[in-house]
């Protein structure tokens, strides 16, 4: 949210990306800190990742400097934007779906419900791959190919150099789906190879002239707050419920992107369209915040014996 953000209120493409990114690496230091503390963060799998990401962001940093030659990176990132949260949204979405059915199915049935589950079986097929070396990942209790994560780590380092993200927004859902890792570890393996791979990606950027180290800084205050408060209410529900979070942020994302574009397409002369995107961008970042703190309060009720939304109890850690 935050590069399309930072462009829609007049920053520049290439100090946007650059600039988001720096504060990213600063803020996923203390995440990851909280995160480590409630068990969430699979070192061995970060670290692997770390070489691969390390490349991917490199390549990232080179396109956007090509394109900022060329006077093309609001249109590029913009549009390469909506095609990734295109399909990334609509798997993510229709998955939770179908995996808060079976919960609350379980639920209906007086069964004990699992902190995770997942409808989707391609990490299973994935994990087939015997390409060696294959390895261990004990905290993601799982065994895969070491080509797989590689793969991962290469392909969402590059976008992160590329967007200015911690490339979380495709990681996350890369290393569930993908790889198989549990929906809250792979949030905290993920804060825990962004402060590697965005590090980087920030020196890169700012050897390049692509950081507003004022606004970097500004933007981590108030990240320290709102990272401890997002790591604490992971604790309180169950894996579909980030990921049916993630998906919304992903779609918000994507109209907020598109208005923006369009605003970019037509030279800014739509003055509408521009307000329109700042509106969104917004709403969106209040939208979300709004249901991780709801789901929290919920799941606090709910452990105190309060009655809450039926339809939330099978999401929620009582």
């Amino acid at each position: 949210m935050v590069t399309p953000a930072l462009i829609i209120f007049g920053v520049p493409g290439n100090l946007a990306v650059g600039t988001d990114i720096t504060h990213i690496a600063g803020k996923s230091v203390i995440a990851t800190i909280r995160h480590r503390q409630l068990g969430n963060v699979d070192f061995r799998l970060g670290l692997i990742m770390v070489v691969s990401t390390m490349l991917g962001v490199e390549l990232g940093v080179q396109l956007i400097n090509h394109y900022k030659e060329k006077g093309l990176v609001d249109v590029v990132v913009l549009t390469a934007s909506l095609i990734i949260l295109l399909g990334i949204g609509i798997y993510t979405h229709v998955e939770t779906k179908k995996s808060k059915k079976i919960l609350d199915q379980m639920k209906k049935e007086k069964k004990k419900l699992p902190r995770e589950i997942m409808v989707s079986s391609f990490a299973k097929r994935v994990q087939k791959l015997n390409i060696p070396p294959m390895i261990y990942l004990k905290t993601s209790r799982l065994r895969i190919s070491f080509w797989v994560v590689f793969f991962v780590g290469f392909m969402t380092g590059a976008l992160a150099g590329f967007f200015g993200v911690g490339g979380g927004f495709i990681r996350v859902p890369a290393l569930i789906y993908l790889v198989g890792t549990p929906t809250l570890i792979a949030v905290g393996t993920d804060l825990f190879e962004i402060i590697i791979s965005a590090g980087y990606g920030s020196l890169r950027h700012g050897m390049s002239g692509n950081v507003d180290i004022i606004l970097a800084l500004t933007m981590l205050l108030g990240a320290t707050l709102g990272a401890q408060i997002g790591a604490i209410a992971t604790s309180y529900v169950r894996g579909p419920s980030v990921r049916f979070v993630l998906s919304w942020s992903v779609f918000l994302a994507l109209i907020g992107s598109a208005l923006n574009l369009a605003y970019v397409l037509t030279d800014r002369s739509i003055v509408y369209l521009g307000l329109a995107s700042k509106g969104v961008i917004l709403a969106q970042m209040f939208i979300l915040v709004g249901m991780i703190i709801g789901l929290f309060i919920v799941a606090n009720l709910a452990r105190k014996g309060y009655r809450v939304p039926e339809f939330l109890e099978s999401m929620i850690v009582k």
